[in-house]
């Protein structure tokens, strides 16, 4: 088979899709590698490396001409709808559930490509393509938000010193994001409060993630709880408007279910309860997810871009992992590369057929939505790919 890798063009979007090494790999195995020029250069990856791996270095409509299959990060721009054909097959973090508009998702897979999104792939109920890139999100989200809360706020927030009282901070659900923002701030000994559906689990959670046994989290690290009732949403609400006061550092690591609708209730977090917080409070959105739970959180694609919102700071960058380029690039295609050889090996009607995960992981084919969560998110008929190919 003949793969491409494509530069990024988002901005500060630093990671590649493939390392040198599985190039030589694929090789190795009758495959041909196509590499877009300086693809994996902000990786730490330059383009003799890949070359010496035997990949074909060329610009950018080479290697789509070329390829069969196609790799890169994040989803295509506005400006590269265009670039894919109906014999290509895309595989990428795609997101069609979240910001993009349901036209544009529209405009894009009417060109026929098949869609593979990395969120998707899924295996006994875990995203592997996801979750690793959600842990390091929640590490570098904490540690971002502690050093803007130090340069706006003044604070140390950590309580390194008995005479230093540390920041408050309120992490809104605890999943992957969760678990790794908590995780950060009981190392550095802040003050935790914490909204989630399930406090009679965090213990059991916390345990599980962070591989101890029956220690008690709650009381160990004196963290306060706050239960959010689907069916009572405006009681957790009302107390996190009691506690803003205090609060230094706002991270939310939690999505909207569908349990819970826009009409049913608005923000968790609404304009005026932002104006409860003190000057120079960080507010942060961790899932991307434009003015979901917190009414004031729009994600940007730069990563270092803060607003100040009633003199609170926002920061809400939607691909924070490529802070850490070289990090996440080994992280996600360690795991992406298994699925990429199974495809490029059997062919991806063969994959299809007895791979569970790729199925799971096709969003579109020949101008249809072919995922549930998607269709139902966007209001679009899902069809089976089963039925496509």
């Amino acid at each position: 088979m003949k793969l491409g890798v494509l530069k990024e063009i988002k901005p500060d979007e630093n990671r590649v899709a493939l390392q040198p090494k599985q190039v030589k790999h694929l090789l190795k195995s009758g495959h041909s590698v196509y590499v877009e020029t300086n693809a994996g250069i902000h990786s730490q990856y330059d383009n003799e490396e890949y070359k010496y791996c035997g990949a074909i270095i060329s610009d950018k409509q080479t290697v789509l001409k070329n390829s069969e299959l196609i790799l890169k990060i994040k989803a295509p721009l506005s400006s590269e709808f265009n670039d894919y054909q109906h014999f290509h097959m895309l595989f990428s973090y795609l997101h069609f559930d979240e910001n993009i508009s349901t036209e544009c998702i529209m405009k894009l897979i009417k060109r026929g490509f098949m869609g593979i999104a990395y969120e998707w792939i899924e295996v006994d109920g875990k995203y592997p393509l996801l979750e690793p890139m959600s842990r390091l999100t929640g590490y570098l989200f904490a540690q971002k938000a502690t050093e803007l809360c130090t340069k706006y706020k003044g604070i140390l927030c950590g309580r390194y010193e008995s005479f230093a009282n540390g920041a408050t901070v309120l992490i809104i659900g605890l999943g992957n994001i969760g678990l790794s923002v908590l995780r950060y701030y009981i190392l550095n000994k802040v003050n935790i409060l914490i909204v989630d559906k399930h406090p009679e689990t965090i213990n059991t959670r916390i345990n599980e993630r962070f591989q101890t046994t029956n220690i008690d989290y709650i009381n160990t690290c004196s963290l306060r709880i706050i239960k959010f009732d689907t069916n009572h949403p405006v009681i957790a609400k009302n107390k996190i408007s009691q506690l803003l006061p205090q609060v230094d550092i706002v991270l939310n690591c939690a999505v909207r279910r569908p349990d819970l609708p826009k009409h049913k209730f608005k923000y968790l977090i609404d304009q005026d309860m932002i104006q409860l917080l003190s000057p120079g409070s960080i507010v942060c959105d961790t899932t991307a997810c434009d003015r979901d739970l917190i009414e004031t959180c729009i994600s940007s694609e730069y990563i270092d871009k803060v607003d100040i919102i009633n003199k609170v700071v926002h920061y809400n960058c939607d691909h924070i992992p490529s802070y850490i380029a070289r990090t996440s690039t080994n992280i996600l295609t360690n795991l992406s590369f298994p699925y990429i050889k199974t495809i490029a090996d059997h062919g991806m009607n063969s994959s299809i057929m007895n791979n569970s995960a790729i199925r799971s992981g096709i969003v579109c084919y020949k101008g249809h939505i072919t995922h549930e969560y998607t269709a139902e998110k966007k209001k679009l008929t899902k069809v089976n790919i089963l039925d496509l190919i």
